[in-house]
């Protein structure tokens, strides 16, 4: 899937990652791909540094677990003392189900802006997980953007990078929206082979979606 507008680029950024059970074939492939620096395309360039070499593959592995699980205690002079730790309401994690306020198209034509427009957005990371924090430029705007951008639009619109499912939860006093992205971030971190293992651009590729707006309010933009 193609989201690129770019036309006319004049500089273009290739990574190029190996991955192998053994080490000795990835330093043979060291070896071979050394002359890419002068080999190449004219203008190629490579990370300072000389020869590339191999190095260990660390993948994290994430898990939840209960609290009621974990035994907290402290040791004073040789006496361990058990700290009990409740959990609010006695009831398993959960929350209810939140949503703005619902959004009821006017009477009136359609123009097609770019999210931008409508909304600041930042991305973050934990582990395989990307999260893109949407926030309204305008508290009358959240629904809007709640009905249009829901988690299968963002499934869709980052399916070339996001293999998951995406969630989506209403962040209230602030208008904003969160939505959640499993396995979308090819392993994260160190396991990563992409040019952004942590998903810091995803924040500004979302707001360049397409977004379907009513004329009064596209005329406000």
């Amino acid at each position: 899937m193609d989201l690129t507008r770019t036309t006319q680029s004049r500089e273009v950024m290739v990574r190029v990652v190996v991955d192998h059970p053994s080490k000795q074939a990835l330093e043979i492939f060291a070896r071979e791909i050394a002359p890419s620096g002068t080999s190449w395309s004219p203008g190629t360039t490579s990370p300072a540094g000389g020869r590339p070499s191999a190095s260990p593959l660390i993948k994290p592995l994430a898990f939840l677990l209960d609290k009621g699980e974990l035994k907290v205690s402290f040791t004073i002079d040789g006496q361990r003392t058990d700290v009990p730790i409740p959990r609010p309401g006695g009831s398993p994690l959960s929350a209810p189900t939140l949503a703005p306020a619902e959004w009821i198209d006017p009477d009136e034509p359609m123009v097609e802006v770019p999210l931008i427009k409508l909304a600041w957005a930042r991305s973050g990371d934990k582990g395989n997980l990307s999260n893109i924090g949407v926030i309204a430029r305008r508290p009358e705007w959240l629904p809007l953007i709640w009905t249009r951008v829901t988690p299968d639009v963002v499934k869709q619109y980052f399916a070339h990078l996001v293999k998951g499912h995406v969630e989506r939860f209403h962040l209230p006093g602030i208008f904003a929206i969160n939505y959640l992205m499993n396995e979308a971030l090819d392993g994260g971190g160190p396991a990563s082979t992409r040019i952004d293992p942590l998903g810091k651009g995803m924040a500004q590729m979302l707001l360049d979606l397409s977004v379907s707006v009513p004329q009064s309010v596209a005329a406000q933009l």
